[in-house]
């Protein structure tokens, strides 16, 4: 059955359109094609879109709301964009849940399975975009929360896997929470080569994240990837992977990243959201200046 978008709150037009490799709102399994929901116009033929991902144990709601919070914040600073007037954002769904109510959260070394079915039903989605003219390219744009890092960063490397060259650009991958183990994106390791096609690449970090302390080398250790692993997420990026490399984020938990003002800060620089015409025609300065206030109040806390 066609999955249905049903509005959670009162959406902004952002989040009304999604891209969906879920067949349930909750658990369910992973479909082979990305199915886009929400109104025109659609990806196909575009110059550039800008893809959000959920992480793991996020029903179709919570993953929805998520990305409101995000939009919420973006829209004190830029009114105007949480309507997404280019119509360039679409929220990722996939099904990095399981139906068993309190006790989902166990479900999580499954979940690393979905996670790679999610990234090959994504990257052939991706490979068959083409831009507005013939020899286009599509400029990709990610925002990415804990296992969905995943998600994107497996996505990358299966494109590339292909030894064929496709019109999709990467253009800057944001990193938050990242539930990837480091020793993956080490020097050689197998999700390097994806860790380095975007022309930038930042990750959001926290060593206070107790979820990436605790439950996620637990989890990755069951789902037999090595043992009690360090997460990207936690430590940050290691040596040589491309700038800006790794920012830091005080004391901030691991389910905070979509509603901290911070981060929405720098996801709207990273993104050069600050250059998209708004209501009040705000400008980079403005946003800038918030920025700066904020990471003051981050080293005098």
């Amino acid at each position: 059955m066609t999955e249905r978008p049903l509005p959670t709150r009162a959406i902004g037009g952002a989040v009304r359109r999604e891209l969906s490799v879920r067949t349930s709102c909750v658990g369910g399994d992973v479909k082979d094609e990305v199915e886009e929901l929400g109104p025109p116009p659609p990806v196909q033929g575009r110059s550039q879109v800008a893809i959000l991902i959920h992480g793991f144990n996020n029903t179709r709601k919570a993953a929805r709301n998520s990305y409101q919070d995000l939009f919420d914040n973006l829209e004190e600073s830029l009114p105007g964009i949480g309507d997404d007037p280019e119509g360039r954002f679409r929220g990722f769904h996939w099904p990095g849940d399981a139906n068993l109510g309190p006790v989902s959260f166990v479900s999580y070394p499954v979940e690393i399975g979905d996670a790679k079915k999610s990234a090959r039903s994504l990257a052939r989605f991706l490979r068959r975009l083409r831009g507005p003219g013939i020899q286009d390219f599509v400029q990709v744009d990610i925002v990415a929360h804990s296992l969905g890092c995943r998600v994107i960063l497996e996505t990358m490397t299966e494109l590339l896997g292909d030894g064929v060259s496709y019109p999709v650009v990467f253009r800057d991958v944001c990193l938050m929470a990242a539930a990837v183990p480091l020793y993956m994106v080490d020097d050689g390791a197998e999700l390097r080569p994806g860790a380095e096609l975007p022309r930038r690449l930042v990750v959001l970090h926290s060593y206070a994240d107790l979820v990436l302390a605790g439950a996620f080398p637990l989890g990755q250790t069951l789902g037999g990837e090595g043992f009690f692993p360090g997460a990207l997420g936690r430590y940050g990026p290691p040596p040589g992977l491309p700038l800006p490399g790794g920012t830091r984020m005080p004391g901030l938990g691991h389910t905070k990243y979509w509603k901290d003002k911070a981060v929405s800060s720098h996801v709207a620089t990273f993104l050069n959201l600050i250059n998209i015409p708004s209501r009040e025609g705000q400008t980079r300065a403005t946003l800038e200046r918030k920025i700066m206030s904020e990471e003051e109040g981050d080293a005098n806390g």
